[in-house]
C-alpha cells in the first residue's frame, strides 16, 4: 500500500495504520461478533451496546451480531427485556429464549447468557467466538470470546478502555479525550403510533409534540434525575428548572412544558410541587394532557421512551437537561447544546482544544475564547442546579430507610434506636462501630424468626407472669432458669428477647422470681402494661438485615454532619443549640420534630423541616438565557467538529490497536 493512500494517526506514543478501507475489509470478512450487555440501572449500558453495533456496521461489518444478555435474577431480566424493546421494537417481551432480530441493517441475535451454550450446540456453532465487545459492565469469560475490546461511552470514567485476551493479558487503550462511537445521523420524527403501539402515552406525547412544532409551547426535556445521587433531591432540580423556564420567556404568551423522561419510582414529590407551586402536573402514563392557556409552565411525567423518540424529543426545542455519557455524546454529535446535571461527575463536559492548521512543529493547541467562556458558563449552570443538594438528599434517603426500619422494629427496639441516634446527633458525630451492632440486634430480635427454644421459653415466661403476684410453680421456674441459661450459652440476650418480643409483662415481679437468671435492669423492663403479651410474628425473614443496617449507617454518616452544616447557616451556635435541643413550654425542640418526622412519620412539621434543609433558590438569570439559546451554540459546534475527527472514533481506535497475532485469531482461515 503506497504512503499516498495511507493515513497515519498518532495514538499514544506510536503511529498506526488507520486506513479505513483496510479495516473495513477485515471487518467484512468476520462472520460473527459478540457484544455483551449486562442489566444495570438506567439505559446507559443498553445505549452503549447498541451504539457499538451501529459503529461496527458503519465501519464495514456485515456479519451476524450475537448480543449476549446477562441478568442476575428474574426482576432484572424483566427490566432488561423492557429496555430492549425500546431499542428493537420487534423484541418479544413474552419470549425468554433466543430471538433473531435486526438492528442497524445487521442480523442481531439476542441470546440470554443461560441459553448461550445450548444455542451454539443446537446450531452447530463453536461456543467460543474470536471477537467480542462490551461497553461498561462485562467479562470476557462469560462473553466466550478469545479477544474482547472494552469501549466505554463518551467521557465515561468508571470503566477502563482495554483489550482483554484469552491468555489473561490486559492491554490498556489510551483513547483520545474526545473518543466516541461517532453515531452521526439526523434524527427524524418517528411514527409514534406505530413505535408505541399499545402504549397510551403515545397519543398523549403526539399532542405535546404537535403543540411544540406548531410553536404553541416550548418543550424542555429532562433526563437523568433518576441517578442515585440526584434522585433524592429531584424535586429541587425540577423546581429550579421551572423557575428558569418562566424567566426565559420574553412574552407573556409563552409557555414551557417540562417533560420528565427519567424513570422515577414515585411521583409523590412531583405531586407535592404541583401543590406548593400551583403548577399543573400530568402523569402521561394515565392522564391526558390538557394545556392550560393561562399557565406559563406545566410539568409532565412520561418516563423512558423508545430511543428514536427520545432522540427526536431531545433535539426538537429547548436544550436537553441530562446526566449520562450516551445522551451527552448524542447531543454533541448533533451539534446541540445540553445542560449536564453532574458536570463534575462521571461525564464531564468535553474540553475544546484545537490545533492550528499548520505543519510547523512549533504549532501549539489553541483556545477559542468565546468557546471556552461558553463551556465555563454551561458547567457553572450544571453545578448551580445540583451543588448544594447534599443535606436535602441525605435526609430524603434517610426518610425512605427509616420507613423500612419502622416495619421491622418493635416499638421498644425503635425507642432504643432513636435514643442512640439522638445521642449521636447531639454530639454531631456518628460512630458506626457503636450504632451498627445495636441496629442489627434491634432488627434481629424484633422480627426475625424465633427458634423453637426461644418460642417455648417466651411462652413459659408469659405463663409465669400469669401467676403474679403469687409464687411461680417450682417446675415452671426451673424450666425457665435452665432454658434461659441454655439460650445464653447460644449467645441469646434474654433482656433483648424480652424487651423486643414481648410487652405487658410484670418485669419487677419476674426479675425477683427468676433471680438466678440475673436479668439486667434497664428502662424498658420497668413498665407494667397489659397488651400484647408476646410477639411471634416474623416480618424480616426475607430482608437482608446487614444490607439495611449498612445502608442506614452509610446514610447517617453523611446526614448528621450535613444536617449541622446547613442548620449553622440559619442559626448562630448558641441559637442553634437552643433551637435544636430546647423546647419552650408546650413546644417541641427541632430535634424532637426531626425524630418524629424520620422515625414516626409525623408529618405535622414536614414543611418546617424541609424549609430548613431545602437549598435556597439559585440565580436563574443565566439559566434563563441558556434555555432560550442566548449562548452555548459556539461551544456545541466546536465540540461536534472535534468529535467527528477520524482519530476520535472509539471503536476504530480499539480495532486499530489489535496486533497481527490478534487478527490471525479473528479472521477466518
Amino acid at each position: 500500500m503506497s504512503l499516498r493512500k495511507r493515513t497515519l494517526t498518532k495514538l499514544g506514543k506510536r503511529k498506526v495504520d488507520t486506513a479505513i478501507r483496510s479495516l473495513s475489509k477485515k471487518l467484512g470478512a468476520i462472520p460473527v461478533i459478540r457484544v455483551g450487555l449486562t442489566e444495570a440501572p438506567g439505559q446507559g449500558d443498553h445505549t452503549a451496546a447498541f451504539s457499538i453495533i451501529e459503529s461496527l456496521a458503519r465501519l464495514g461489518f456485515k456479519g451476524r451480531v450475537e448480543l449476549v444478555l446477562k441478568s442476575d435474577d428474574d426482576n432484572e431480566w424483566v427490566q432488561m427485556k423492557e429496555k430492549l424493546q425500546l431499542f428493537i421494537p420487534e423484541f418479544n417481551l413474552d419470549n425468554d429464549g433466543v430471538q433473531a432480530l435486526h438492528y442497524s441493517g445487521l442480523d442481531c441475535e439476542c441470546i440470554p447468557l443461560k441459553h448461550l451454550e445450548d444455542h451454539c450446540r443446537i446450531n452447530h456453532r463453536p461456543l467460543e467466538q474470536p471477537l467480542g465487545f462490551w461497553a461498561m459492565r462485562g467479562n470476557r469469560s462469560w462473553l466466550q470470546s478469545k479477544i474482547a475490546i472494552v469501549i466505554p461511552p463518551f467521557k465515561w470514567t468508571n470503566t477502563m478502555p482495554r483489550i482483554e485476551r484469552k491468555d489473561g493479558e490486559y492491554q490498556s487503550l489510551e483513547l483520545p479525550s474526545l473518543a466516541n462511537y461517532q453515531i452521526l445521523y439526523t434524527p427524524k420524527k418517528p411514527d409514534i403510533s406505530e413505535l408505541m403501539k399499545g402504549d397510551s402515552r403515545g397519543a398523549r406525547l403526539e399532542k405535546v409534540l404537535r403543540d411544540t412544532e406548531e410553536g404553541r409551547i416550548h418543550l424542555l426535556p429532562v433526563y437523568g434525575i433518576h441517578h442515585r445521587i440526584l434522585e433524592p433531591a429531584h424535586d429541587v432540580i425540577i423546581r429550579r428548572l421551572l423557575s428558569g423556564a418562566i424567566k426565559s420567556h420574553t412574552s407573556e404568551f409563552e409557555k414551557t412544558v417540562v417533560l420528565i423522561l427519567s424513570p422515577l419510582e414515585s411521583l409523590e414529590r412531583l405531586q407535592a410541587l404541583q401543590a406548593s407551586l400551583k403548577v399543573p402536573f400530568y402523569d402521561l402514563n394515565n392522564t391526558d394532557w390538557v394545556s392550560s392557556p393561562n399557565e406559563p409552565v406545566e410539568l409532565l411525567y412520561c418516563g423512558p421512551v423508545p430511543k428514536p423518540l427520545f432522540e427526536w424529543i431531545s433535539c426538537v426545542d429547548r436544550p436537553l437537561v441530562q446526566e449520562g455519557a450516551n445522551s451527552a455524546a448524542f447531543m454533541s454529535l448533533q451539534g446541540k447544546t445540553y445542560l449536564p446535571l453532574r458536570p463534575d461527575g462521571d461525564t464531564p463536559l468535553p474540553e475544546v482544544i484545537t490545533s492550528p492548521p499548520t505543519k510547523k512543529k512549533s504549532a501549539v493547541p489553541t483556545h477559542n475564547p468565546v468557546v471556552i467562556a461558553e463551556r465555563v458558563k454551561i458547567e457553572q449552570l450544571g453545578r448551580s442546579l445540583t451543588h448544594d443538594l447534599q443535606a436535602y438528599s441525605y435526609y430524603s434517603v434517610a426518610r425512605d430507610l427509616c420507613k423500612k426500619l419502622q416495619r421491622v422494629l418493635s416499638p421498644m427496639a425503635l425507642k432504643d434506636v432513636v435514643l442512640k441516634y439522638t445521642e449521636m446527633v447531639g454530639t454531631n458525630h456518628f460512630d458506626e462501630a457503636d450504632f451498627r451492632p445495636l441496629l442489627v440486634d434491634s432488627i434481629t430480635y424484633s422480627r426475625e424468626r424465633l427458634s423453637e427454644e426461644q418460642q417455648e421459653w417466651l411462652k413459659c415466661l408469659v405463663l409465669a407472669n400469669s401467676f403474679s403476684p403469687g409464687i411461680i410453680p417450682l417446675e415452671l421456674k426451673s424450666q425457665l432458669i435452665e432454658g434461659g441459661k441454655a439460650l445464653r450459652k447460644k449467645r441469646v440476650s434474654l433482656e433483648k428477647l424480652i424487651a423486643y418480643r414481648t410487652s405487658g409483662l410484670n418485669m419487677p415481679y419476674l426479675r425477683l422470681q427468676l433471680s438466678a437468671l440475673s436479668l439486667r435492669r434497664f428502662e424498658v423492663l420497668k413498665g407494667v402494661t397489659l397488651e400484647h403479651p408476646v410477639i411471634f410474628t416474623d416480618t424480616a425473614h426475607n430482608m437482608d438485615v446487614n444490607e439495611l443496617a449498612g445502608d442506614i449507617c452509610d446514610n447517617f454518616t453523611l446526614l448528621i454532619p450535613a444536617l449541622f452544616q446547613i442548620l449553622r447557616q440559619d442559626f448562630s451556635d448558641d441559637a442553634l443549640m437552643a433551637s435544636f435541643f430546647e423546647a419552650g413550654e408546650g413546644k417541641q425542640s427541632l430535634l424532637d420534630k426531626i425524630i418524629g418526622h424520620l422515625f414516626h412519620e409525623n408529618m405535622a412539621h414536614d414543611s418546617e423541616i424541609r424549609s430548613l434543609l431545602e437549598p435556597k433558590e439559585s440565580d436563574i438569570d443565566e439559566l434563563a438565557l441558556f434555555l432560550r439559546g442566548e449562548f452555548g451554540g459556539a461551544y456545541s459546534k466546536q465540540v461536534f467538529e472535534l468529535m467527528m475527527e477520524p482519530k476520535n472514533n472509539a471503536v476504530y481506535c480499539g480495532l486499530t490497536r489489535l496486533t497481527r497475532r490478534d487478527w490471525n485469531q479473528i479472521l477466518p482461515r
